[in-house]
């Protein structure tokens, strides 16, 4: 019973390293792959994320209202709002890195 007990924790250290590995490959290009629930959440919500795809925005928000490509490593995509426009960041992998309001 032991034997078993120690080839199950050894399994499960394993995954969890694959795991860990995995996710920080996807920090690491600045991607974080959501699953399509949580996309789905994000629309009814109306809310992107950090580490977002392009795509992923665009089934958020959909298509964006300018997009500018002068933004240093990546491209900002506009979105119009009467409040003030929404204006999302893309890195270099063409990942949420931020976003904020622009008044004028």
């Amino acid at each position: 019973m032991i034997p078993l007990l120690r080839k199950l924790s050894i399994s499960l250290a394993t995954v969890c390293i694959g795991l860990a590995s995995q996710a920080a490959a996807a920090q690491d290009a600045g991607c974080i792959n959501y699953s399509s629930s949580d996309i789905r959440t994000f629309q009814i919500k109306q809310i992107i994320k950090v580490g977002m795809k392009a795509a992923d925005v665009q089934r958020v928000w959909g298509e964006p209202t300018k997009i500018r490509q002068r933004y240093p490593g990546g491209d900002e995509w506009e979105y119009w709002n009467p409040a003030g426009d929404q204006v999302v960041t893309f890195g270099q992998h063409g990942c949420v890195t931020g976003w904020y309001i622009a008044r004028e």
